[in-house]
């Protein structure tokens, strides 16, 4: 069985319309997911882009441990795991924290290919001019901006094809066609988009917001978005959408290349994203910060995540389970026949595919790193699919949602629904003590607020 995954950063579910968005167009997304098993349930765990990584390359929970660090050299990752069952390995990315400064992710596969120049890569010294889009104290790094991807950008970009996007799909489909005949390969894809910048060719823009005069805000300051005008926010959210849809576009023309090849008789697909972004959303824009009751909390625009599965044999529809990226590397080592290593954290998804009953996952976490100070307020959000608490230590305010009947979390119910909040809670510990974190850190996350 070969084995495909594609990431596309920062991708929010609710912008696909196979999880019933009806005014972006996704239509190659929307396609494939037909033939796939989609999960309504898939959160993120470890935030943000590296750890995230991380809990699929190692089958275990990053944040209860540490953040955005290099993939440990110590553990037992997927990459690895497969080679010793004769996979041929390919990572092909643009998303430049993999590789760079260390974080050492092409580690275990055979080969590794890197699109150089997303957001802050150092890849371009050319002296040429480059005027910023907007005001630079609307621009989150301004002068990084200006001197690597803007600069890229300016220099390289003459059709859709230079896109970031666009290349990294196609060293895809090239690689394929020149290795598909392999006895058995595992194909990672890790493209930055539709992260920011949110700079997709013109004719995407005007899909979404034709006719806009104002300043271009593509990377955003992350904060609450008074900064912003209402039309400006308007075209900010047109940029995503129309990245949104170049990624649909890109992969699109992947996923006809695994058709051309016939590789779908005799490969696993799975597609996902990391997290989700604020554009307007909660009166905010990023996907992180901090106001004056603490961290942000992961609302389902950013700790939702969306993930759909393909198999060869046919299984597509519908499945509820709380999926997390931790289950990636389990569910990729029984398609590839290969040993579950001791300490691995996650769960095969192929049971609950097919309806069969799996130890059950109670909540899901999505979390920043915890750490030794109880005064920090590290934000953890905790959903059982039904309900989420988004907690933040006993020192700061907790909020909760009935998501099913308030998707777009408007209504605080914490203070009338104590005995919710507790299960979750006290989910969400067991979990941290399955996991063995440290003694200290669970008093600091042991008890609710008032």
């Amino acid at each position: 069985m070969n084995i495909i995954i594609i990431m596309s950063d920062t991708l929010r579910f609710d912008h696909l319309g196979c999880y019933g968005n009806n005014w972006i167009r996704t239509p190659n997304l929307d396609t494939f997911a037909r033939k796939c098993m989609v999960f309504d349930n898939a959160y993120q765990a470890s935030f943000p882009t590296i750890p995230t990584r991380t809990d699929m390359f190692t089958g275990k929970y990053t944040f209860p441990f540490r953040g955005w660090t290099p993939l440990p050299e110590k553990e037992t990752i997927l990459s690895e795991e497969l080679g010793k069952m004769g996979y041929v390995s390919m990572l092909i990315c643009d998303t430049p924290h993999l590789v760079r400064d260390g974080h050492r992710f092409d580690r275990g596969f055979t080969a590794w290919d890197w699109i150089r120049g997303q957001e802050g890569d150092r890849s371009i010294t050319d002296n040429v001019k480059v005027d910023l889009p907007c005001a630079p104290e609307k621009i989150r790094g301004p002068e990084r901006m200006r001197d690597n991807h803007y600069k890229h950008r300016t220099v390289n970009w003459k059709t859709e094809r230079d896109t970031f996007v666009a290349r990294t799909m196609q060293r895809a489909c090239d690689w394929l066609e020149r290795n598909y005949t392999h006895e058995k390969f595992f194909l990672y894809i890790d493209t930055f988009d539709p992260h920011e910048p949110w700079d997709p060719p013109q004719h995407y823009v005007d899909m979404y917001d034709p006719g806009y005069t104002g300043e271009v805000i593509d990377h955003p300051v992350y904060n609450y978005c008074d900064y912003l005008t209402d039309d400006e926010i308007r075209h900010t959210r047109a940029l995503y959408a129309g990245e949104v849809t170049l990624v649909d576009t890109w992969v699109g023309r992947l996923l006809n290349k695994i058709e051309a090849l016939g590789l779908y008789n005799n490969t696993a697909i799975m597609f996902m994203a990391d997290h989700g972004h604020y554009i307007g959303d909660h009166g905010r824009i990023g996907k992180s910060g901090s106001g004056t009751d603490g961290p942000w909390p992961f609302y389902q625009e950013v700790a939702h995540i969306p993930f759909f599965l393909y198999t060869p044999d046919g299984m597509s529809g519908r499945c509820d389970f709380l999926m997390q990226p931790v289950d990636v590397m389990t569910t990729a080592l029984e398609l590839g026949e290969a040993s579950i290593p001791e300490g691995i954290k996650s769960q095969s998804l192929l049971p609950a595919m097919k309806g069969k009953s799996i130890g059950e996952r109670p909540v899901a976490v999505t979390s920043a790193a915890l750490n030794d100070n109880p005064d920090r307020g590290v934000c953890s959000s905790i959903t059982d699919g039904e309900w989420t608490l988004h907690y933040r230590g006993a020192k700061h305010p907790a909020e909760l949602y009935n998501i099913k009947e308030d998707p777009k979390e408007q209504k605080n119910l914490y203070a009338g629904n104590k005995a919710i909040a507790k299960k979750l809670h006290e989910a969400h510990l067991d979990l941290l003590k399955e996991v063995k974190t440290s003694q200290k850190r669970l008093e600091i996350r042991s008890q609710l607020p008032d």
